[in-house]
């Protein structure tokens, strides 16, 4: 069989088809040429002219070839519809998982700033309220630390674990932290006054299950394993506000006393859990933290930036996870891309041979099969956006929910930087799923393919 009746033999029941996507182009026309005669949309003949026929002429901007493609994406919509959402799903996650990233880090720096505070001194080998350890005497440690060059103020904390009671009956456990009179260090005052001799500051979940205000009074003392849950001591304090507790987990039930009062409860003098610090303006806090640790031998200073690696070094399972996943993301969007684009250049196959023998140049095929492929990333981009969201906003809250977690550090926060690496990453994960069709339609043999699509 010779070239052109193998020509003839493929092309002729596409050549309406042909002619209709070399019209498509408003500039386009017809050219008419000799009977008998190969013409083609590019110049090479691809089918005989009929006496007085015009053979259809390549329209400007090969506007044939991405027609070709989105005609492959709509043909199946089914088919199309279930690859977008499956690449909005990987999208999604992709998204979620850069999100959680820049929570971890970013979020939890903020937390730590809240109220000015950049610095934690606790006893050597300890983060704050990890153990019972104490800083003695704390009114001489506060005194040195404040003489450091660069130190702005220092707060003693002291935290312990007091009980609510009901005359001689122990009701529940409550967490209390022992702060100077007036001072807002560790919560927001939302109702009422701030804390000073007698008077406390109770955390809004306690205040909602008491139904506490400002005015009330609470009950509080401590209790001795030996005792057989008897309590020990004893104090009654005037609820001055309710305050939103910054490092409380949620639905933590705390309570902020006078840190004398704290002291004389639990019977532990002139002692704090920590210190908090503040640099002043201009300081580096690391370079703070250890000038502090060589003039204050006793304790141990973090920065925030210290705080915020330790962090990592105790929640580097989430960050494996969130790494772990955002590989399987692309990988499924390659593979899904990958798999739905060869099948789509497979069932079309003639119809890509065809614009090789019309003699569309292999660089313009490649990049329309490319293109097919980013017809299924593109909308799901779109779509994934709204989805990762959405999602977010619910692990948040499962993960803020956690115990030993502060209810006010968000692991998921929006990064515009960390989402457009993402999405382009996904974007060019597509691409390159689309170009081993794109490679196999470009460098094919012309003559081979025809023989295979006559056959």
């Amino acid at each position: 069989m010779g070239g052109g009746e193998l020509g003839q033999r493929l092309l002729r029941p596409r050549l309406r088809h042909v002619g209709a996507l070399c019209r498509l182009d408003a500039g386009g026309g017809r050219a008419s040429g000799p009977p008998g005669a190969w013409v083609g949309c590019a110049g090479r003949g691809v089918g005989r002219l009929a006496p007085g026929a015009a053979a259809p002429v390549a329209p400007r901007g090969a506007r044939m070839i991405y027609r070709l493609a989105w005609r492959s994406w709509t043909r199946r919509r089914g088919r199309a519809a279930l690859a977008v959402a499956g690449v909005a799903v990987a999208a999604a996650l992709l998204l979620d998982m850069r999100m959680l990233g820049a929570g971890l880090e970013e979020n939890f720096a903020a937390l730590v700033r809240a109220r000015g505070y950049g610095l934690r001194l606790t006893p050597r080998g300890a983060l704050p309220f990890d153990t019972d350890a104490g800083l003695r005497p704390a009114d001489r440690l506060a005194t040195a630390v404040a003489t450091v060059p660069g130190v702005a103020a220092v707060v003693p904390v002291l935290g312990a674990q007091l009980y609510r009671l009901a005359g001689d009956r122990v009701l529940e456990a409550i967490f209390a932290v022992g702060l100077p009179p007036r001072s807002r260090a560790v919560f927001l005052l939302v109702a009422g006054e701030d804390l000073g001799p007698g008077r406390a500051v109770v955390s809004r979940p306690l205040a909602e299950a008491l139904r506490l205000r400002p005015g009330d009074t609470l009950h509080l003392g401590t209790v001795d394993a030996w005792a057989l849950g008897q309590p020990r001591t004893a104090r009654t304090v005037r609820v001055a506000g309710v305050g939103e507790f910054l490092y409380d987990y949620a639905g933590q039930r705390s309570v902020a006393l006078a840190l004398e009062d704290l002291r004389a409860l639990v019977r532990r003098p002139n002692e704090a859990s920590l210190f908090l610090v503040a640099a002043q303006p201009g300081i580096d806090e690391t370079a703070l933290a250890r000038a502090i640790e060589g003039r204050v031998s006793q304790v141990a200073a973090y920065s925030t930036a210290d705080l915020l690696r330790e962090i990592q070094r105790r929640l580097f399972y989430f960050r494996q996870l969130a790494a772990i996943l955002t590989g399987v993301s692309l990988v499924v969007a390659a593979l899904l891309v990958g798999t739905l684009v060869t099948v789509e250049v497979r069932e079309r196959f003639a119809d890509w041979i065809v614009l090789r023998a019309l003699g569309v140049p292999r660089i313009r095929v490649a990049v329309a099969i490319v293109a097919l492929a980013l017809l299924f990333v593109v909308p799901g981009v779109l779509l994934g956006v709204p989805l990762a969201l959405a999602v977010a906003d619910v692990l948040d809250g499962i993960l803020r929910g956690l115990p030993g977690f502060p209810a006010r550090l968000r692991f998921f926060v929006w990064d515009a930087e960390r989402a457009l690496v993402g999405l382009g990453a996904l974007l060019a994960v597509g691409a390159a799923a689309g170009m081993p069709s794109a490679w196999w339609i470009a460098r094919l043999p012309l003559g081979r393919a025809l023989r295979e699509e006559a056959e």
